[in-house]
C-alpha cells in the first residue's frame, strides 16, 4: 500500500465518521434554530384613540409585523386595535415604542392573534367588495377570534369587517375560552395557519396539574379569486405539556394550551405553548419547532386525537422560560443580518393594570458547519489515521 493511499483511507475513515455523527445528531432532533431573549419594552397603559377618547390599552394578545418598524397588536374582548412603531437595536432588543393609534373595529369579539392579509386574500376582498359595489378596502388584516370562533378579515383603514373565513371541523366545537388563539400565515402566502387553545372535548381531555392536552393545528387553504371551492384543511396533532410546576396560592385548574404560531417556510412552524397557574410562578412560555411535511393529516379522524400518539407531531424545544408575564402573541419581525431575525411577542396584562410589554427575541437559524469540538475531534482522529497509515506504509513497503 503507498502512502497516497493509506493517506486516502484514512480521511475516508474520517469522512464517514463525520456523517455519522451528524446523522445521529439529526436523529435526536437537535433544534435547527436558536432563540435568545433580548429584553422587553413597555407600552402605556392607555393612548388618545382617533376620536379624541381615552382609550385604555389591556389584553393585548396578538401581534404582526407591518413592515419597517411598525406594528399592529389585538386586545382581546374589545373592538379594539392597537398599531405603534417599535425601533429595534441591533442585536434586536426593543426600543421604545412611538406613534400609537387605535383603531376601533366594527364587531365586538374575543379576538386573539392577528395576521397581515395575504395577497391572494387580499385580491379575494378586494374583488368582493367591487362586486358589492363597495369601495377598496385598502390594507387588510385577518383576525382570530375565539368566542364564535371564527378568523375575520377586517380593513385597517376604518376597521369594518369584510368577511369570515369557514371554520373547519370539528374545531366550532371547541371548549369555552379554549378556541382560535393563534393565527398565522403560511411562508407560501397561500395558506393560513390557526389552532384550538386546548384539546376539543372529543379529541381529549383539558390539562390538568400533571398531563397535558392535545390540539389540533390547522392549516386552511386560501382560494383563488376565482376559485369557487375550497380545499379541505390540513390537521396535525399536536401534544402540547404539561403546566408548569408552581405552589399554590388561591385556587383554581391549571392551563396550558398553544397561543401563538409562526411560519418560518419551508414546512417549518414555531409553536408558542403557554401555561399559567393558580400559584407562583404564575405563567411558563415554551417555544417549539415542528416539520410539518412529515407529520401526519388527522382532517378525517372525528375524534380521540389524544389517544392517537403516533399521530402526534414531532417537536423541537427552541426556548422555555418564566418572565413573570403572560405572554401570548408573537410574529417574526425584521431581519438582522445573516441568519438572524428578530421575533416579536407581546405580554397580555389580564387586565388588572400590570405592565403592557413588547418582548423581543433573535431567531438564529443553526449553522451548517461542524461544531468548534467535531472539528477539533476530526482534526485529531485524522492526524491518528494519518501516523497509522504512514506506520502501515513503512511496514508494508
Amino acid at each position: 500500500m503507498s502512502l497516497a493511499r493509506a493517506m486516502i483511507v484514512g480521511f475516508a475513515v474520517v469522512g464517514l465518521l463525520r456523517s455519522a455523527t451528524l446523522a445521529k445528531g439529526a436523529e435526536a432532533g437537535v433544534p435547527p434554530a436558536r432563540v435568545t431573549y433580548r429584553g422587553f419594552s413597555m407600552l402605556p397603559q392607555s393612548v388618545v384613540g382617533r376620536d379624541g377618547t381615552n382609550v385604555e390599552i389591556r389584553g393585548l394578545s396578538g401581534i404582526t409585523w407591518l413592515g419597517d418598524d411598525r406594528y399592529a397588536a389585538i386586545m382581546d374582548n374589545s373592538d379594539k386595535l392597537l398599531m405603534f412603531t417599535l425601533p429595534l437595536a441591533r442585536d434586536g432588543t426593543p426600543l421604545e415604542p412611538t406613534d400609537l393609534d387605535v383603531v376601533t373595529l366594527s364587531e365586538h369579539h374575543d379576538y386573539e392573534d392577528l395576521a397581515i392579509c395575504p395577497p391572494v386574500l387580499q385580491e379575494r376582498i378586494t374583488a368582493r367588495q367591487f362586486r358589492r359595489g363597495l369601495p377598496d378596502p385598502g390594507r387588510c388584516l385577518i383576525v382570530a377570534e375565539e368566542d364564535t370562533p371564527a378568523v375575520r378579515g377586517i380593513s385597517l383603514a376604518d376597521g369594518s369587517v369584510l368577511g369570515v373565513i369557514p371554520t373547519p371541523e370539528p374545531l366550532a366545537a371547541r371548549r369555552p375560552n379554549r378556541g382560535f388563539e393563534s393565527l398565522a400565515i403560511d411562508a407560501d402566502g397561500r395558506h393560513i395557519w390557526t389552532a384550538n387553545e386546548e384539546a376539543l372535548p372529543a379529541d381529549g381531555p383539558a390539562p390538568t396539574a400533571s398531563t397535558g392536552t392535545v390540539v389540533r393545528l390547522t392549516r386552511i387553504a386560501i382560494p383563488d379569486p376565482d376559485q369557487r371551492d375550497r380545499p379541505a384543511p390540513l390537521q396535525i396533532a399536536y401534544a402540547v405539556d404539561p403546566p408548569h410546576g408552581f405552589v399554590p396560592v388561591f385556587p383554581g385548574p391549571p392551563l396550558s394550551g398553544v397561543v401563538a404560531l409562526a411560519s418560518l417556510g419551508h414546512d417549518r412552524l414555531l409553536v408558542l405553548e403557554r401555561s399559567g397557574c393558580p400559584g407562583l410562578p404564575p405563567f411558563e412560555n415554551r417555544l417549539y419547532e415542528i416539520r410539518t411535511r412529515d407529520a401526519r393529516d388527522i382532517s378525517t379522524v372525528p375524534d380521540k386525537a389524544a389517544e392517537r400518539t403516533a399521530d402526534h407531531v414531532g417537536k423541537a424545544l427552541l426556548w422555555k422560560d418564566q418572565l413573570g408575564s403572560n405572554v401570548e402573541g408573537l410574529c417574526l419581525g425584521p431581519k438582522l443580518g445573516g441568519s438572524r431575525r428578530a421575533l416579536l411577542a407581546v405580554a397580555d396584562n389580564n387586565g388588572i393594570g400590570t405592565p403592557n410589554q413588547v418582548i423581543g427575541f433573535v431567531l438564529e437559524e443553526a449553522a451548517d458547519e461542524m461544531s468548534l469540538p467535531m472539528v477539533a475531534g476530526g482534526a485529531i482522529l485524522t492526524a491518528m489515521v494519518a501516523i497509522a497509515g504512514l506506520t502501515l506504509y513503512r511496514l508494508w513497503r
